[in-house]
């Protein structure tokens, strides 16, 4: 062995043997931090060390498991009811929502990304998305303080907030999408968050729930516009839409093997599919309508032949079914589905439109700086002898962004959530990775649609679902790449060490 060798392995010893102690030396520095840190708290606070123990466990955990993580941030968010977060919140309580769940495992997936993404080979379409999404949650941060500082309430401006930095779901998910081993491990888990979400529906519905303080579960009573009409289904009405157009993408375009995985997405549309029609939400139909129209004009011509007649008879079940089992909710539907054609003499489109007066208004008044997260608007209804009073509501969700952030930000954010729905994949991607990316586009286009009478942006029960389907619709076509020539010296270090 000649000196040079001879010196070559040495540096290569010294540094398989200095990495782990850099590793552990931060490590320790770390510990000792938290350690500090928690001490003082448990000294002044139990609570607050409480909360930092979970923040802990939640941030090991979106290291250490960032599917998890993410899968976790979905279900809490699209699923769970915003009273019992707030009920666990730190410094949170009835009218003062504080440090959520969700919040946290968002802050440590984001962290997580951050140092993910930067080691991350991005191509330009996607290198360009996670810019823009920077850009943009950078804008929301602004607004926040914006907002504080023209003295709006902290509550409602933390909680718009935090709705619109949901929507960064997208920088975590983007790397768990362009691996195959983590993405696969994601659409399995999403597929079971798909058949709970469906389950939570029926089980609102079938359970009577009552109607929550924050008016995201439980049944409303009534039905507009219906003759018979009993309640609508609240809770998880989002997200309804979504999971029937991905999970019908994956089952008729995935070509998936799998009894189990099969059953569960079969099982997961009927329940999701059941739980959207008695939301009796126009607006949700239309919104489920228009993404499975559109996973079908962009399928391969004998595969839309073949979602056709599924859907055809997908239907022609449906209605079956309704009119057998239930035929007063087939009724019901019916009965509401007509009601778009008397738009004219409906008050609920009259309302959006008065609405729309005063927020375009507000818009005007500040198109590029926006009036700040947690501006209100003050109007009535005289025509329903509703007195006016103060609203940071919009059912106009284009109006109510570009109200918020500025015109700017709100074409930022529907510019890439419109681009995504014409990102390409590679004839050698994955059948079901090719029929998930298809739904979620599809999934984007209906709630593109939803979003002119539902506020999508700011619902937290949909925004880091919004997020998720941006990565899935912009993710890699994981081609295998040829592996590239090894460099002169890591050969020879390869040679040394065989």
């Amino acid at each position: 062995m000649n000196p040079k060798e001879t010196e070559l392995r040495g540096e290569l010893a010294l540094t398989r043997h200095s990495l782990p102690f850099l590793r552990l030396s931060l490590v320790t520095l770390l510990a000792g931090v938290v350690a500090l840190v928690a001490g003082a708290a448990v000294a002044a606070q139990p609570k607050l060390a409480l909360g930092a123990a979970a923040a802990a466990v939640v941030f090991v955990l979106a290291f250490r498991a960032p599917v998890a993580n993410l899968v976790l941030l979905i279900f809490l968010t699209a699923i769970v009811p915003f009273e019992i977060l707030n009920r666990f919140s730190v410094g949170g309580g009835v009218d003062s929502p504080g440090l959520l769940f969700s919040d946290l495992f968002l802050l440590a997936g984001l962290t997580w990304a951050a140092f993910t993404l930067a080691s991350e080979p991005l191509d330009r379409r996607r290198y360009r998305s996670v810019l823009v999404m920077l850009v943009f949650l950078v804008i929301v941060v602004i607004e926040v303080l914006h907002g504080l500082k023209l003295g709006y309430g902290r509550s409602i401006v933390g909680q718009e907030g935090r709705v619109l930095l949901g929507l960064g779901t997208f920088l975590i998910a983007l790397p768990l999408v362009s691996h195959a081993a983590t993405r696969s491990r994601l659409f399995a888990a999403l597929a079971v968050v798909a058949f709970a979400l469906g389950a939570w529906g029926m089980l609102q519905w079938l359970g009577h729930f009552s109607f929550g303080l924050a008016g995201d579960v439980g049944v409303r009573s009534g039905v507009r516009l219906t003759s018979g009409g009993s309640g609508q289904l609240q809770g998880g009405a989002f997200a309804f839409p979504v999971a029937i157009i991905v999970c019908f993408a994956a089952l008729t375009l995935g070509e998936i093997r799998s009894w189990f995985w099969r059953s569960l997405l079969v099982a997961a549309l009927a329940l999701n599919i059941a739980s959207c029609i008695v939301t009796f939400e126009r607006s949700f139909w239309l919104d489920t309508l228009a993404g499975l129209l559109f996973v079908l004009v962009f399928a391969a011509g004998r595969r839309r032949v073949k979602l056709l007649i599924t859907l055809l008879v997908a239907g022609t079940v449906i209605i079956a079914a309704l009119a057998v089992i239930t035929p007063s909710t087939l009724t019901t539907a019916q009965q509401r589905l007509n009601s778009i054609s008397s738009y004219s003499s409906d008050d609920s489109v009259r309302y959006r439109v008065v609405e729309s007066g005063f927020v375009y208004d507000r818009i005007r008044a500040h198109p590029l700086t926006g009036s700040g997260l947690g501006a209100s608007i003050f109007w009535g209804q005289p025509w329903a002898h509703v007195p006016p009073k103060t609203r940071h509501y919009s059912h106009d969700g284009y109006f109510w962004l570009a109200w918020k952030v500025g015109v700017p930000a709100a074409v930022l954010l529907v510019g890439l959530l419109v681009s995504a729905l014409f990102s390409r994949s590679s004839p050698a991607e994955p059948e079901l990775s090719r029929s998930v990316r298809r739904g979620a586009q599809g999934a984007i286009a209906g709630l593109l649609v939803a979003t002119i009478t539902f506020p999508s942006f700011s619902q937290l029960s949909i925004a880091p679902v919004i997020g998720l389907l941006l990565a899935l619709a912009l993710a890699p076509s994981l081609v295998p790449r040829p592996q590239r020539p090894l460099t002169q010296q890591a050969a020879r270090l390869r040679l040394i060490e065989s």
